[in-house]
């Protein structure tokens, strides 16, 4: 918080000095995934019926994604090029599949003599904060640099995972690899803002002008955080086969029968070690192409394109269409891939002589129950400074 304060100070210092500048902030937030929609989850609470259950199974592929992220940022800019921003990032990722999904609904006595495949089986979340020094090296090129405190941290990367029930029910088996890591979360909830780690990364934009519009072309989050010597790291690579109880006396059944089975899966799962992690970000690719439209009924559209080679499978691709009314400029747009449900998005903007405003959702489907998967919000308020020489 003590940092927050110096930055924000430091930031309106500025201000008061510079010829034209101008302090930003936006934030957004978002839950998402591919194959749930809101009226199929508004109906998964409590019990499940047989029917519920059909339905949540046939919703699903073999493969399912979601994702979740809160993103703040603070942002002062100066007309001679530079800027300085603090901001915080929250996000998380996940892959599932539909036969891991039909294991916990409905067990293993349909599966009998069947082999399930459980991948994909991931999961990535991620806190950090960041301060960012920028620069506009001319028209074209910009670069910046920040400085990662690392808050919280979990992996799960799921490489082999197989369940078996033998066809007579006698015994079920599964085999299982994978590595997994995660900071210290001994004081989560009162320490949300924990030192855990530190890092660094680099972004790269380029844009250029080209025949009535222009192109952005940007690589962000090139940089790693190290998380400290407090981090578990578990690596495992096991197959466990359980062939029931043998009770030859039940006179003689106590609980330590079944805890010297349960022991031996426990023990399987605590090996792990504890010492620090480089973990590389997740690198964005972002390309943005804006270009006038001679139609009267538009006023121009952007074709943008997003890629997260650590998390898509896909690229997100979207395609935005622009008109505007004096101050108030309004887009409506549809995407498909990445991490999402294909669908529409909306944003609104205000631009006034000192004041600009936004707002806007990547999940404009909230409207149409039957197509909603997900909710997104976000927002931004730019106020622009300037003296007299």
């Amino acid at each position: 918080m003590r940092i927050v304060l110096a930055t924000v100070f430091l930031l309106f210092t500025l201000l008061t000095q510079a010829q034209e500048s101008s302090l930003e902030m936006n934030t957004h937030m978002g839950l998402m995934n591919t194959h749930i929609n809101e009226p199929l989850l508004s109906n998964s609470y409590g019990f499940l019926d047989n029917k519920e259950k059909d339905n949540i199974i046939s919703a699903l592929a073999p493969n399912n994604y979601f994702q979740g992220e809160i993103d703040n940022e603070l942002k002062y800019q100066n007309k001679k090029g530079w800027s300085i921003a603090f901001g915080n990032h929250l996000a998380a990722y996940g892959a599932y599949s539909d036969d891991i999904v039909k294991l916990c609904l409905l067990g293993n006595s349909p599966f009998r003599g069947e082999e399930l495949d459980l991948e994909p089986l991931d999961f990535s979340a991620y806190h950090y904060s960041k301060f960012e020094i920028a620069y506009q090296w001319n028209s074209k090129f910009n670069t910046s640099i920040s400085l990662l405190a690392g808050h919280q941290f979990a992996e799960l990367d799921v490489n082999k995972a197989t369940f078996y029930t033998d066809e007579f029910s006698d015994f079920f088996e599964y085999d299982i690899a994978f590595e997994g890591h995660f900071s210290d979360t001994t004081d989560l909830m009162n320490n949300l803002f924990a030192l855990n780690g530190k890092g660094a990364a680099l972004n790269i934009q380029y844009s250029d002008s080209i025949r009535n519009g222009h192109i952005d072309i940007s690589l962000k989050d090139l940089g790693m955080i190290r998380w400290n010597e407090k981090t578990t790291n578990v690596l495992i690579d096991s197959e466990w086969r359980f062939e029931g109880v043998n009770i030859d006396d039940f006179i003689e059944f106590n609980d330590s029968i079944l805890e010297n089975y349960f022991d031996s899966i426990q023990d399987i799962f605590q090996i792990y070690n504890e010492e620090s992690y480089n973990w590389r970000l997740p690198i964005t690719f972002d390309l943005n192409l804006f270009k006038l439209s001679r139609s009267g009924f538009i006023d121009a559209y952007t074709f943008s394109v997003v890629y997260k080679p650590r998390f898509y499978t896909t690229p997100r691709f979207a395609l935005d269409l622009h008109k505007s009314f004096r101050k108030h400029g309004f887009s409506l747009g549809y995407h498909l891939g990445g991490y999402e449900k294909s669908g529409f998005q909306f944003a609104y903007n205000f631009t006034g002589k000192k004041t600009q405003f936004k707002l806007f959702t990547k999940q404009a489907n909230a409207l149409i129950p039957s197509q909603n998967y997900g909710v997104h919000l976000g927002f931004g308020i730019k106020r622009v400074f300037s003296t007299s020489k």
